[in-house]
């Protein structure tokens, strides 16, 4: 079981915090929650098995690989991207460890001092992928803004997918590379939001859980049954309170902020990545490449724009009628592509042997 008031004490805090920081989630938590069980439903239909083998690339491999795909996208990324190894920006992290691969940017009055890139290696060209993709955050994350923080991830994302789409059609070994990588990444990020979406969404449009919001969500937006909602509700007040309790000196020394500790902990990073991916496949299909990178170049002279600005302004609408079925289409032209360079290269060494 759970505590209701407490729940409702931590949602309190939660909302007070995302209203100021990301009233772009509680504003459309409802078109959230759909596009994402929508492509929950469609991912768990489709097989995403994958058997990839280690090679024998070097670090000196993957950053060349990775700079002929940085050409490909803009030329002008070059000088950065030629930096990296000479001024110590670019870490291969050899040894398994619990950290995953990232960009770490240190910021002072939101103008970035430092920006690390490590790659956590998988020895094969998922390696490739994932330099892109961090190195992506590298060029936008020059400045600390909103802006950047809603996009980020949507445009290392889409880079990612292009370079995996280039690596292949270059004819790299098939089971040397994890294609469907992202497509499982954007599953686990999938089952996370479809844990606390239906909450987060009562909680902001009937206020604190009592007995009638089960049958209020009933009402007006799903046929929830009671016992599914409780469960929920008792799952997510639980990952709550552990993270209470993990930073619980956090909170001792900063009470106001317990908003920004639950939300920050995976919540804000979850829909970000949910919708990234979304987007990223959106784009992938429906929008012009060019613009994609134009977007990446010029992301911090957007910040007084709103989220769904930007979006129109490239070309995107997620309240389009047709919006969740071009996402779909467009994940189902990345698996072909993939299916088809595979069985192209079947049959080729068949005719070859």
């Amino acid at each position: 079981m759970y505590s209701r008031e407490k729940l409702n004490d931590y949602l309190n805090e939660i909302c007070n915090y995302l209203e100021p920081n990301h009233s772009f989630l509680l504003d459309n938590i409802y078109r959230i929650s759909i596009l994402n069980d929508k492509v929950l439903d469609y991912i768990n239909q489709i097989s995403l098995k994958t058997k990839t083998i280690q090679n024998h690339l070097t670090f000196e491999d993957i950053f060349l690989l990775a700079r002929e795909v940085i050409e490909q996208i803009d030329k002008n990324y070059l000088t950065s991207f030629d930096q990296l190894i000479p001024v110590g920006e670019l870490e291969f992290d050899y040894e398994k460890k619990d950290t995953e691969s990232r960009c770490v940017i240190e910021y002072l009055n939101k103008t970035a001092i430092k920006q690390t890139i490590h790659i956590s290696r998988e020895f094969n060209y998922n390696d490739v992928s994932t330099l892109v993709h961090e190195f992506i955050h590298y060029t936008n994350g020059k400045k600390d803004t909103n802006i950047r923080d809603y996009f980020t991830e949507f445009l290392s994302i889409y880079f990612e997918l292009y370079t995996n789409l280039y690596l292949l059609k270059k004819g790299i070994p098939n089971n040397e590379i994890d294609s469907y990588a992202r497509l499982k990444y954007f599953k686990n990020d999938c089952v996370l939001l479809n844990k606390y979406e239906i909450i987060l969404l009562a909680y902001t449009k009937f206020g604190p859980l009592d007995d009638s919001t089960i049958s209020l969500l009933q009402k007006y937006f799903l046929n929830i049954p009671n016992t599914t909602f409780e469960k929920e509700c008792t799952s997510f007040y639980h990952m709550l309170s552990q993270i209470e309790k993990k930073h619980f000196l956090n909170i001792k020394n900063n009470p106001k902020e317990i908003g920004r500790f639950l939300s920050e902990e995976f919540l804000t990073k979850n829909y970000h990545y949910v919708l990234g991916t979304i987007l990223a496949f959106y784009a992938l299909k429906f929008i012009k490449f060019e613009d994609v990178v134009f977007l990446n170049n010029h992301i911090h002279e957007y910040e007084r724009m709103s989220i769904s600005s930007v979006c129109s302004r490239l070309g995107i609408d997620i309240n389009e009628p047709h919006f969740l079925k071009n996402v779909i289409l467009s994940i189902e032209d990345y698996r072909k592509t993939i299916q088809t360079t595979n069985e192209t290269r079947t049959l080729k060494k068949k005719k070859e042997y």
